[in-house]
């Protein structure tokens, strides 16, 4: 059941909101799909809000990235970003969101913590590689192999993307313990 929002989750949603559009601008060019640090942050935000809050936050960050605003990877915003072949990470970060925060609670151990941020990474590539193989293949008609997309984002992203879960679990870690994480509502 939906609790009703209020002023202070308003607030923590446009806050998440925006560090993830600051994330975004800070861009390591690198084939098909820039290194961001967003996923660091698709991952920390529903740890910390719960899933709802964490869904809400993601889906006015896309929302507003498809209205036209610079908030995608390097400063890309409007509707064509659909087009673009990193636009299926940002989809997958909504049941990324919702997976993760179910699953971390400020009692869950950082070993539980990593495992959940790991697979939750794992469900970002699945929407992430079948979006790219869809759209290249279908859409845009460039064949590419679904094994070319998988070797690809397993060889150059899983490395630094396995390094961010790290990042986001010791975050979370260390914010769970600060005071304000217990005034935060999860849901």
């Amino acid at each position: 059941m939906f609790k009703k929002i209020n002023i202070k989750d308003l607030t923590q949603i446009a806050i998440s909101t925006t560090l993830l559009a600051v994330a975004s601008l800070v861009i390591i060019p690198i084939g098909l799909v820039p290194i961001t640090l967003q996923v660091v942050l698709f991952l920390l935000i529903p740890a910390m809000l719960g899933p709802v809050k964490g869904m809400l936050a993601i889906g006015i960050y896309m929302l507003t990235g498809l209205l036209g605003f610079p908030v995608f990877a390097g400063g890309a915003g409007g509707i064509g970003q659909l087009l673009s072949p990193s636009f299926g990470y940002i989809l997958g970060a909504m049941p990324v969101g919702l997976f993760v925060g179910k699953r971390i609670t400020g009692k869950s151990s950082k070993i539980h913590n990593g495992v959940i941020m790991l697979i939750g990474v794992f469900i970002l590539y699945v929407i992430g590689i079948v979006y790219q193989y869809g759209l290249l293949n279908i859409v845009l008609d460039t064949p590419v192999t679904l094994s070319a997309l998988v070797t690809t984002n397993l060889t150059v992203f899983l490395p630094i993307d396995t390094l961010k879960v790290l990042v986001a679990a010791l975050v979370f870690d260390r914010l769970n313990k600060l005071s304000f994480y217990k005034r935060i509502n999860r849901y």
